[in-house]
């Protein structure tokens, strides 16, 4: 074996162990900031009319399985008031919209217009063919392992 290929195979292999190393990291990466984002927007007001999602100020995501568990902190705004989201329910003529409203304001009490609130939230996700989507639907804000949903109103 000349010098030159005593050389160039130590080369060849690092590169190739390199090569490797790159292409299984950037896989296996999970979901984003825009994509929980937008994951959490429909599932909480697809239309953003009474809360929007904000900001993701903290997002922890971890692989179990085919799963990824995502720990997501997240700034909600309300656009409008509780009164004017009252007001316009009967204004629209829609059931499903009004019922959609009605658990909201269940679920997020009194809220003024421009009013922010922290929430944070655990959720399973699974990538599909057309990006992530929860794994399974929410029954309610009652988070399984021990982390539950948690509203503090920031003025």
């Amino acid at each position: 074996m000349t010098q030159a290929n005593r050389m160039t195979r130590p080369l060849v292999s690092l590169a190739a162990l390199l090569t490797y190393l790159f292409l299984t990291g950037c896989g296996a990466a999970g979901p984003n900031e825009t994509e929980v984002r937008d994951i959490l927007q429909s599932a909480l007001d697809p239309t953003g009319e009474v809360v929007m999602v904000e900001t993701i100020d903290r997002l922890n995501v971890a692989q179990q399985g085919a799963l990824w568990v995502a720990d997501v902190t997240a700034t909600l705004r309300f656009p409008r008031s509780l009164t004017a989201v009252v007001g316009e329910m009967g204004e629209d003529g829609s059931a499903t919209q009004t019922l959609t409203r009605l658990g909201l304001m269940m679920r997020f009490g009194p809220f003024k217009a421009g009013e922010t609130r922290v929430y944070d939230r655990r959720l399973r996700l699974i990538e599909g063919r057309n990006g992530w989507m929860q794994a399974e639907p929410p029954a309610d804000d009652k988070q399984s392992a021990g982390f539950a949903p948690h509203f503090a109103a920031r003025l």
